[in-house]
């Protein structure tokens, strides 16, 4: 389910018209503490980046992050999701 969640919200993040939120990359989500809840792990493609920023257009678009997770994951209810910015040199192998 994980896997399902990472591919909707790249899907999300390559069609948004934000340009904070194209420039981010998906690099790892997990259960926070179950998969009712994950949390999905993200760097972004630029070395400076407002985090605070990006986090406020992250919570924003979280009602439509949850509809592109709903329509992906095949559950009774989509999971509550949870955003984190890592820093690019911890995902440098990814990135």
């Amino acid at each position: 389910m994980c896997r399902q969640v990472a591919d909707a919200v790249a899907w999300f993040l390559a069609e948004t018209d934000d340009p904070l939120l194209a420039d981010l990359l998906v690099v790892q989500v997990d259960p926070a503490p179950t998969a009712a809840r994950v949390l999905v792990t993200m760097v972004a493609v630029r070395d400076e980046i407002d985090t605070v920023l990006v986090m406020a257009h992250l919570r924003a678009a979280a009602d439509e992050l949850r509809e592109e997770v709903a329509s992906e994951v095949h559950r009774r209810h989509a999971p509550e999701l949870a955003f984190r910015i890592a820093r690019r040199s911890d995902w440098s192998g990814v990135v």
